[in-house]
């Protein structure tokens, strides 16, 4: 066997004539052209990739990045995707690609990819709509849990299929807009430091009993004007390992492998070199090589008109899915500015009304006017993209928002939100739409995940303890 860490959340794993690929993002950016890998693949590397099989471990562009997946269509690979509680992903696939063999894993079924070569997806978070992916070949074991932060039972489970893993790989960083893009919140405030997102990561690295414990799609960071400033914040790999190194886990390696480095059971680990401590050099040069892309998308957004019929048709039916039992009783607004014609926009979101409208206002103080919980500042392209293709549920993941809270509660009542509008575009609302003998069959395979949530509640807010204390 042999494994190749590609990019950001990307790896390659390739045994005799399987060349499974997970999760591409090779080329070019994503979520509007604020993440950006970091560092980016050579074109050499993109170029030896032709894989047989593809897993998407979940619908968030830094894994599932579509010009990324374009140009592997030729190669009629096998997409391998997660069977979660709602089809979207499946739909969008066999919508947007050529694709034409596309299979639903069950969680925690193993099945066999190649000769001697087998998968197992285990599905996590029902909202999120996540997965982890262990990979067996040539006597090695792989643990893959990306961005799914799985624990309690649901680890133990796979710990109990799989005894034995040489590498687990696992992201150490946070895509939350909370509470960084929150207008006046104090960041050294964070509940969350990079330091807690490391210690994360060795306490679940080491609860995995995996030999090598590998820092994980975590790998990018922002070249836009309006998110760079958030690189200040950047999980740096060098920090994670200095953080594990602390614990002295002495059955257990932590290695850093930036993009084009490998491991194979012929030649063990070969490491391209990257110094993360020169991430603000780096910006400088990224910036100079992509400037003529951020020209361009300023130009289209001086000439956007406010897409009023796409707001108004996706908030209506949002609405609709929520009634009940969800019923949110605050009100909030997206803050537009129509370069056009110098226009300011206030688009209100009413619930308790079961509105929406849109006023035109002089300047952001007329905003304190209409008892709102919270506005939300946003690009026009984003904000029309959002209503067209139901893309609310990775906007926060941009930070090209900013949150201007109104009410006490706005920041709760802006989580309340995101959590909605993720279970509504991953077509969980209203709840019969997840009434199905489909469904049933995967809430009994999933059982665990109702206790690990009871557990969650007991750590976070009954202990009032960290994330990180899950895994203790």
């Amino acid at each position: 066997m042999k494994f190749t860490v590609i990019s950001h959340a990307c790896l390659y794993v390739e045994y005799l004539n399987t060349r499974l690929l997970i999760d591409p993002w090779l080329i070019g950016s994503c979520y509007w052209k604020s993440w950006w890998n970091y560092p980016e693949p050579s074109q050499e590397l993109i170029d030896s990739i032709e894989p047989t099989h593809i897993y998407i471990t979940h619908l968030h562009w830094d894994h599932y990045h579509g010009p990324s997946l374009r140009r592997f269509q030729k190669f009629k690979p096998k997409i391998l995707l997660p069977r979660h509680f709602n089809t979207r992903m499946l739909d969008d696939c066999r919508r947007s690609f050529s694709f034409d063999d596309i299979l639903e894993i069950d969680h925690a079924k193993k099945i066999e990819i190649g000769k001697d070569f087998r998968i197992a997806s285990y599905q996590f978070n029902p909202y999120f709509i996540d997965s982890s992916l262990v990979i067996e070949a040539d006597n090695t074991s792989l643990l893959n849990a990306n961005d799914s932060k799985v624990f309690g039972l649901s680890l133990k489970q796979i710990i109990s299929n799989h005894p034995s893993f040489d590498f687990v790989f696992r992201s150490h960083s946070s895509a939350s807009p909370l509470p960084h893009c929150m207008r006046g919140s104090d960041p050294d405030k964070s509940t969350r430091a990079p330091v807690d997102y490391a210690n994360e990561f060795t306490y679940f690295a080491k609860s995995s009993k995996a030999k090598y414990a590998i820092p994980f799609a975590s790998s990018h960071f922002h070249l836009h004007s309006r998110t760079r400033k958030f690189n200040q914040f950047y999980s740096n790999p060098d920090l994670v390992k200095k953080v594990y190194d602390s614990k002295k886990i002495s059955t257990q390696t932590c290695v850093i492998m930036p993009s084009g480095s490998t491991w194979s059971n012929a030649k063990g680990f070969d490491i391209v070199k990257h110094d993360y401590s020169l991430i603000d050099q780096h910006v400088i040069e990224y910036l100079q090589i992509h400037q003529h892309k951020f020209t361009k998308q300023n130009a289209k957004e001086s000439k956007l008109r406010l897409n009023r019929k796409a707001f108004h048709a996706y908030f209506e039916k949002f609405l609709y899915s929520i009634t009940i039992p969800f019923l949110i009783k605050f009100t909030f607004a997206f803050l537009i500015e129509q370069k056009l014609d110098e226009k300011l926009l206030l688009c209100i979101v009413d619930p308790r009304n079961n509105s929406t409208y849109i006023k035109e206002i002089g300047s952001e103080d007329e905003i304190y006017q209409y008892n709102l919980a919270f506005v939300i500042c946003l690009p026009i392209y984003v904000f029309n993209d959002c209503n067209t293709k139901k893309m609310y549920n990775t906007f926060a993941a941009s930070k090209l928002l900013e949150i201007i809270p109104i009410s006490q509660k706005a920041e709760s009542n802006f989580s309340t939100f995101l959590n909605l509008v993720d279970f509504y575009e991953n077509d969980c609302l209203p709840l019969t739409k997840i009434i199905s003998l489909r469904n049933f069959k995967i809430m009994i395979s999933r059982w665990r995940e109702l206790l690990d949530a009871l557990f969650l509640i007991y750590i976070l807010k009954l202990k009032r303890g960290k994330i990180q204390d899950l895994y203790k």
